[in-house]
């Protein structure tokens, strides 16, 4: 029963984190790209994508030093 409350609790908080990632920026993004430099309107998804590439080319490697 445990295993399938977590089974059914991952993909619902991963959907959460990124709804919450993705709305103040794409609400940003419309807001302020769209009227100082003059580019479109983009989606949700097309907010998410572009989350997700921005992390890839510039995302921070994490290390674990042992002491």
């Amino acid at each position: 029963m445990q295993f399938l409350l977590t089974l059914l609790l991952v993909p619902l908080l991963q959907v959460l984190v990124a709804a919450i990632v993705t709305l103040p920026t794409w609400l940003l993004w419309n807001w302020i790209a769209v009227d100082v430099f003059e580019l479109p309107d983009i989606s949700l998804l097309q907010t998410l994508g572009l989350i997700l590439l921005l992390g890839f080319l510039f995302g921070s490697k994490l290390t674990i030093e042992q002491s």
